[in-house]
């Protein structure tokens, strides 16, 4: 694909898939109503002025001009105080059966499951080997750091953050977070050859230069492979093939990842070596391919003495770092939203049942709007189909437990308000409902505001800082 089309595509289908999400939650909603007899007035994909729009069967179909969110008009579900959002229904027509209700609510957020599970299952069964996966062990410590000093090392499994499990690295870096800010100390617990240990490491380094998130500073993820980070001009390596990007993994035999003076320190400068080359674009699982180099005697490096030049291959190693997304951490359909479950229950754990002093606080403002889903998803798309199918089954797990939250507005307060009215055997107040879910809306656009403000900031101050 040429180069000038990857952002401009990569911006479509993130606007289709981030719409796919909205839609099939409102279509949930959709469907349920018309099985139930329900009338259902507005479809709208997208909030504002209806940029297109269609009367099929009694309900007008719109595509809105702000197209992060949407709702289905249910006259017989949705509070008064909605008409000012969604238009007015007409004339007024008798509430739905509480549990008619219930299920209309519900089917919103079941949507969203469903097209979660179809991802996480197209995931389990056709993603290649290595395209999911998880690792908490210890890459690289780097000398004097924060996590050298607490104590850690290369090959140590994290197991837990101030006693909170993690599965992942992003798992690591969400507790090590929440656990406090700058040069707060957390309790890290790992597996080192099989001991537990609980070690206090000093949270120093801030993990955006933007934002108030620190992390221990100095550690890297493992698996760490060594491999070619420059290729010199004229050198056999070049001869042989070798790019940038190309995981060395062993040298005569031996892994290069457990001496990295293999290339660099030989008895025989001269004599030929033999090296196992898994390239760069090779999918993961590849055989690696062996070539035997001759090194030669190439023009002098910056800073060496022509005179005490020796023969090389003609590459600079490089240390490559395998990704560790949180969303591709699992492999089974469950498992995989099991483990994007618990991503949501943590944050609203932090959120009202903080286990730290400020934990509430980091949450929150951890927390990131509509433009930094959408900005990270163009950039996940880029990284290929699996990842992007399953950045969409993250979100659509977050829309669904999100929404299914008791808060008038949500599909949550709306159960809740008709399992008052089956418990009770009469509905609540209609003015009352009225009056809560419109502080609900002045809420909910704040917290919009404000998300969709710090995002932006978020994508401006580099600009303005570089």
């Amino acid at each position: 694909m040429p180069a000038y089309l990857l952002w401009p595509l990569s911006i479509i289908l993130a606007v289709f898939l981030f719409s796919l999400a909205v839609f099939i939650h409102e279509f949930g909603h959709f469907v349920a109503a018309r099985l139930l007899g329900m009338r259902a007035d507005v479809f709208s994909i997208g909030f504002g002025p209806a940029l297109w729009k269609r009367v099929i069967r009694g309900t007008e179909w719109r595509v809105s001009a702000v197209p992060f969110g949407g709702y289905v008009s249910l006259p017989q579900l949705d509070p008064e105080a909605m008409k000012g959002i969604q238009g007015d229904h007409g004339a007024a027509l008798p509430p739905a059966p509480p549990w008619k209700r219930i299920i209309v609510a519900f089917a919103g957020p079941f949507g969203n499951l469903v097209l979660a599970f179809c991802c996480a299952a197209a995931i389990c069964w056709f993603a290649p080997d290595g395209a999911t996966g998880a690792s908490t062990t210890i890459g690289i410590v780097a000398p004097g750091s924060a996590a050298d000093e607490a104590g850690l090392r290369p090959g140590d499994r994290i197991l837990a953050v101030n006693g909170n499990a993690v599965r992942s690295w992003s798992d690591f870096v969400v507790e090590s977070y929440l656990g406090g800010g700058t040069n707060a100390t957390v309790t890290v617990s790992v597996d080192r050859s099989g001991q537990t240990l609980d070690l206090p490491a000093r949270l120093d380094t801030r993990a955006d230069p933007n934002e108030e998130i620190y992390v221990i500073g100095g550690l890297t993820p493992g698996p760490v492979y060594l491999g070619v980070g420059e290729v010199l001009p004229g050198s056999p390596a070049e001869a042989a093939g070798l790019r940038p990007g190309d995981v060395i993994l062993t040298v005569d035999g031996k892994p290069l990842a457990a001496d990295p003076t293999l290339l660099t320190e030989r008895p025989d400068p001269a004599a030929p070596v033999a090296l196992a080359v898994l390239p760069a674009d090779a999918p993961k699982g590849s055989e690696p391919r062996v070539i035997t180099l001759v090194p030669a005697l190439l023009p002098p490096l910056v800073g060496e003495d022509a005179a005490s030049a020796v023969p090389r291959i003609g590459v600079v190693i490089h240390p490559f770092v395998e990704g560790h997304l949180q969303w591709m951490a699992e492999r089974g359909i469950f498992a995989q939203l099991r483990a994007d479950a618990m991503s949501v229950f943590r944050i609203l754990e932090a959120l009202t049942l903080p286990k730290a002093e400020g934990e509430a606080g980091r949450a929150a403002s951890g927390l990131g709007g509509p433009i930094m889903i959408f900005g990270i998803f163009v950039q996940v798309i880029q990284n290929g189909l699996w990842v992007s199918l399953g950045f969409l089954r993250l979100i659509c797990v977050n829309l669904a437990l999100l929404n299914l939250l008791p808060l008038p507005v949500l599909d949550g307060g709306h159960i809740l308000f008709s399992l008052y009215a089956i418990v009770r055997r009469k509905e609540a107040s209609a003015r009352f409902i009225g009056v809560l879910t419109n502080v609900f809306v002045v809420l909910l656009l704040l917290l919009f505001a404000v998300l969709i403000y710090r995002d932006s900031m978020r994508l401006i101050l580099p600009f303005l800082q570089g």
